[in-house]
C-alpha cells in the first residue's frame, strides 16, 4: 500500500530511516483513514464514483504508474501506446473505486442489500453440497477483489482467507476491520503452508488471491510469458482431494457485482505425476486469470512486476 500511493523512491527512503517511516506511516493513515470516513457518509455508489473520479485524476502521475505500463505492455503487445495510457488512467480509477468501497463492503455484500452482489455457481462442486468436504478458492485482483470472501460466507461455507499484513500497522487496522466485517476468517500470509493444512483439516474452505509473482514460485505461462506463479493452491487440492474452484469478480455498475464460482479445475488426464498434475491445473487457472483480464483490463490491479525484468513480448 505504501509503494503504491506513495511512490517507490518514497519508500526506499523511508526503509532506511526509521523515523521517517514511522513519520510517513502516521500521515498514510490519517489520509486514507479521513477518506474512508468521507466515503461512509455517502451511497455506496456515490463513494465508488469519487474515488474513481479521484485517482483517475492523480493516479497517473504516481510512480507506481511505470509498473502498470509495462505489465500491460507485455501483457497487450498488440495495443497502441495512447490504449495503454488510457488503460492506465481506468486501472488508477478502479484503485480509487475499491478503496472508496471498503467502508461499504459489508453493505455491498450483505444479504440485506443482495441486488448489490449477484453470485452465480457454474459446475457442481461438492462444497456447495452440503458435503463437508472444503475447497481451495482461488481469485485474481479483478474488479473488487475483496468480495469473493463475502460471497463465500453468504453462501453458508466456512472459509479461512489469506491475507497479506501491510508494513504500516494502523492502515493494516483499518483493512482489516473491513474485512472481518464480511465474516470469514483471516489467516495472515506468513502463516505459510502449514497454516493452510490447518485450516483445511478443520474443514473450512481456504481462499487465496494468486495472480501475481511469487519469488518462490514455479515459472507458468501467464499472457503467453513464463511468471513464477504460486502452486500451492494445487498443491493442497490435489493432497486434500479438494476441489481447486477459481473465481471471477465482475463490476456490473458503480458498486454492485457479479462474483462467480467457476468450475473446479481439475488435472488432465493421463498425467500420472503429481507434480505435473500441480503445473496443469496451475497453467489452466492462469489460462481463465487471462482470459478474464483480456476481457476487462482495466479492472486489473497490475501495481507489482508480474515477470522477469528481461522479459520481453511473447
Amino acid at each position: 500500500m505504501a509503494k503504491l500511493l506513495l511512490g517507490n523512491s518514497l519508500k526506499k527512503a523511508a526503509d532506511r530511516m526509521p523515523v521517517l517511516k514511522h513519520f510517513l506511516w502516521g500521515i498514510e493513515a490519517l489520509v486514507i483513514g479521513a477518506f474512508f470516513g468521507i466515503c461512509a457518509l455517502l451511497s455506496p455508489d456515490r463513494a465508488s464514483a469519487a474515488g474513481r473520479w479521484l485517482f483517475r485524476l492523480a493516479g497517473p502521475n504516481r510512480d507506481k504508474t511505470r509498473i502498470f505500463r509495462r505489465n500491460l505492455s507485455l501483457a497487450f503487445p498488440d495495443k497502441s501506446m495512447a490504449e495503454i495510457e488510457g488503460l492506465i488512467r481506468e486501472i488508477w480509477g478502479n484503485v480509487g473505486a475499491v478503496l472508496a468501497e471498503y467502508p461499504h463492503l459489508q453493505a455491498i455484500a450483505s444479504d440485506t442489500t443482495p441486488q448489490r452482489t449477484e453470485v452465480v455457481i457454474e459446475g457442481g462442486s461438492r462444497v456447495f453440497r452440503q458435503s463437508g468436504k472444503p475447497a481451495v478458492f482461488v481469485a485474481a485482483h479483478l474488479s473488487n477483489w475483496e468480495l469473493p470472501p463475502a460471497a463465500g460466507v453468504k453462501l453458508g461455507l466456512p472459509l479461512s482467507v489469506v491475507y497479506t499484513p501491510l508494513q504500516n500497522p494502523w492502515l493494516d487496522r483499518m483493512l482489516y476491520k473491513a474485512r472481518e466485517k464480511m465474516g470469514c476468517s483471516l489467516v495472515p500470509s506468513d502463516g505459510g503452508m502449514r497454516t493452510l493444512i490447518r485450516e483445511l483439516s478443520r474443514g473450512r474452505s481456504i481462499g487465496l488471491v494468486i495472480d501475481q509473482r511469487v519469488d518462490e514460485g514455479e515459472p507458468v505461462p501467464f499472457f503467453g510469458i513464463d511468471m513464477n506463479t504460486t502452486i500451492t493452491p494445487a498443491r493442497l487440492a490435489l493432497r486434500y482431494d479438494c476441489d481447486l474452484i477459481p473465481i471471477r469478480v465482475e463490476r456490473l455498475n458503480g458498486a454492485r457485482f457479479r462474483v462467480t464460482f467457476h468450475a473446479p479445475v481439475t488435472a488432465p488426464e493421463g498425467v500420472t505425476d503429481e507434480h505435473q498434475k500441480v503445473l496443469a491445473m496451475t497453467r489452466k487457472v492462469n489460462d481463465l486469470f487471462e482470459a478474464w483480464i483480456t476481457e476487462n483490463p482495466q479492472d486489473w490491479l497490475c501495481s507489482k512486476r508480474r515477470w522477469p525484468k528481461d522479459a520481453t513480448p511473447p
